[in-house]
């Protein structure tokens, strides 16, 4: 190969290897920067939930939080804060430098490794408007304040995170765990004359999501059983003989009773479950037990003014034949439809 044939490959190699050289770089291990954004591997646990207030909204948490950083200057959990916190206690933040053992950060031998308690009262809007077929989402949205707003990223420890399997022992079954990273948009520089922007910067926060729902439909049967009691007694005035006559004060004092005792059921109910503006299924079934006990008082004086027209036999034989089935048979497939659909919504 003549010297000259030579010397033109080694210049196209030259400018091959130049123009490769700003693609071709060793690659970044996650938690090192990308793109001038650093990162710390960050996870949650949920230790404990319980003491749920419905009327208060609120429920009792217990979190651990921990960071695994690739540099001491990264200090996610100096400064924590948990958007929907009532009051909470933040224990001591503890680090420690370990080897690194995991696929996290190749190329750095040791890690700083960050753990803290977290322990207090949360809101979440509690609604039993499906109960006992009821499912709660719970959210803990934890903001980082220890590093910068800008130029930092969290990246979630999926692996390690998930929740006290205790959690599930009492009268909820826990489920549906999830960890996210979302961008929490603030709105405002709060005045920080750092900022170019007066809406602020975009923070990257990590999420703890679980889902909640009912073991057990035993508080619901107790709190039902008043009011169907009081609709299965009102339907048995259907077999009072309409020839006698004490009819309308007997019959019609039967339905008044049990109107009050589904009446009083219902606020008991309420008590129980708290106050709310929505149409809870409890209220659904008490509302149309109140609604078919005035039917079964009406059809009452609709057979005491048949007796009136010597109309008695005819009287008996449409209570007992027509009515009785209808009334049953109708309020068993309404509370039937609209108990169905509370389990399929939760």
């Amino acid at each position: 190969m003549s010297q000259r044939r030579r010397m033109l490959l080694g210049l196209l190699g030259l400018l091959l290897a130049l123009l490769l050289g700003g693609t071709l770089r060793p690659a970044q291990g996650a938690g090192d920067t990308d793109g001038g954004v650093a990162t710390c591997r960050m996870g949650v646990f949920i230790e404990d939930l319980r003491d749920f207030r419905f009327a208060d909204k609120s429920l009792f948490a217990s979190l651990r939080v921990w960071s695994v950083c690739p540099s001491d200057g990264l200090t996610p959990l100096a400064d924590l804060e948990i958007r929907n916190a009532n009051e909470i206690n933040i224990g001591e933040v503890k680090t420690h430098l370990e080897p690194n053992h995991s696929r996290s950060f190749p190329g750095k031998p040791k890690l700083y490794w960050s753990e803290v308690g977290v322990t207090g009262t949360f809101y979440y809007p509690w609604s039993a408007q499906n109960f006992p077929f009821d499912r709660h989402h719970l959210r803990f949205e934890i903001v980082p304040r220890g590093v910068s707003r800008a130029g930092f990223l969290v990246t979630p420890d999926y692996q390690s995170s998930g929740f006290n399997a205790r959690i599930s022992s009492g009268d909820w079954i826990a489920s549906n765990f999830m960890l996210n990273e979302e961008s929490l948009e603030q709105g405002s520089s709060f005045g920080n004359p750092s900022m170019t922007s007066a809406h602020g910067e975009g923070v990257s926060t990590i999420t703890a999501s679980i889902e909640l729902r009912r073991a057990r439909i035993t508080s619901f049967l107790k709190m039902s059983a008043g009011v169907y009691a009081a609709v299965v007694i009102s339907a048995m005035a259907f077999f009072m003989d309409p020839r006698e006559p004490d009819l309308v004060s007997g019959r019609t004092g039967l339905c008044v009773g049990c109107l009050f005792a589904a009446i009083v059921n219902m606020q008991q109910a309420e008590s129980t479950l708290g106050i709310s503006e929505d149409v809870t299924l409890t209220d659904q079934i008490h509302i149309i037990a109140i609604l078919y006990i005035l039917i079964s008082t009406v059809l009452a004086i609709v057979s005491y003014l048949r007796c009136e027209q010597d109309q008695a036999d005819r009287a008996r034989h449409l209570d007992r034949h027509y009515y009785l089935p209808i009334f049953a048979s109708t309020y068993l497939v309404t509370n039937g439809v609209i108990i169905a659909y509370a389990v399929l919504v939760g």
